[in-house]
């Protein structure tokens, strides 16, 4: 009777250990797709990102001459892995040289050959004028990156010393940049102007440094949480739809982002390819905006950078 009551036991503790063993495992799996379905809050629907895409090409590209411009020649690519160690490399930074670096701006350029293109800045908020200024390190210096006017000046000396500029080519230094830049101007929105009236023309898309590495982590998290394999950001110019509810951001250029996989851009879970999405219309048919924010891996609503309000 003894020996029964021992084992009987011994069977409970089994029984007791194997259930918190599962409620324990269970809570883990609850965390593990709790953290996978959490998705930041600038994500925006498959459909949105679909009609930034197109309203780029209706009402900039096609205006100034250039509506043959490929999908491939739209996409500004970025290797996730460079991108990680960029944004560990601009918080050593803020820490070693005591410098409240806010977030980055994906500044406007145009190649030689007239492709657009953006590079990636650090900024420090400047508070007398309430607005996010991009900068770089120079010969120990911070050397301003004045966005906001029409052309930037070349430094009589530029080195890229700190890595803090980042184009898709790898780092550049700040003459470097100011040709891409200056190159946007003269090639894009002094021809656009002549086509699109506004008050401002967008040179440059801010995000806070939280916002954009919660970004690339959720990219991780999906990759991993659905196979896809996802190696790279790829940046992409939009226009927001005329809408004076829209205010500033009414028929205003801007960025958004989505995934790279296997040399591919993909535009939600499902691996969606975004030149096959746009090719068929599926955006105009899509009503369902719920479910394809739900799974969509797009991002956008970067603060557009106009000018500071005392300039």
């Amino acid at each position: 009777m003894k020996k029964k009551m021992i084992a009987f036991a011994s069977m409970g503790l089994v029984c007791l250990t194997f259930f918190l063993s599962c409620k324990a495992n269970d809570q883990i799996d609850e965390e593990l797709v709790s953290s996978v379905l959490e998705k930041p809050e600038k994500i925006i629907s498959t459909k949105d990102a679909a009609i930034l895409f197109t309203n780029d090409h209706l009402t900039r590209l096609s205006s100034i001459g250039k509506a043959s411009t490929t999908f491939k020649e739209k996409a500004i690519h970025f290797e996730l892995a460079e991108l990680t160690k960029y944004f560990q490399h601009l918080e050593t930074i803020a820490t070693t040289k005591n410098i409240p670096i806010t977030g980055i701006s994906f500044v406007f350029g145009a190649t030689n050959d007239g492709k657009r293109t953006t590079f990636m800045m650090p900024s420090i908020r400047n508070a007398q004028l309430d607005y996010q200024a991009s900068f770089t390190i120079e010969n120990e210096q911070i050397v301003p990156f004045v966005h906001i006017d029409d052309y930037v000046t070349a430094r009589t000396v530029s080195n890229n010393d700190e890595n803090l500029i980042l184009s898709p080519n790898g780092y550049i230094s700040f003459n470097e940049a100011t040709v891409l830049f200056n190159s946007y101007q003269t090639k894009y929105i002094e021809r656009i102007a002549k086509k699109v009236k506004r008050d401002y023309y967008t040179k440059a898309v801010w995000y806070s440094l939280a916002e954009i590495k919660s970004y690339i982590n959720y990219l991780q998290r999906q990759s991993q949480a659905y196979n896809l394999e996802i190696t790279g950001i790829d940046v992409f110019f939009g226009v927001y739809d005329t809408n004076p509810d829209l205010e500033l951001k009414s028929n205003a250029q801007t960025v958004f982002l989505t995934a790279n996989a296997q040399t591919q851009t993909i535009i939600d879970r499902k691996a969606s390819r975004l030149s096959h999405f746009l090719q068929n219309d599926f955006f105009r048919k899509d009503t369902a905006s719920d479910e394809s924010e739900d799974e969509s891996l797009a991002y956008n609503e970067g603060q557009l950078c106009p000018p500071p309000k005392n300039n």
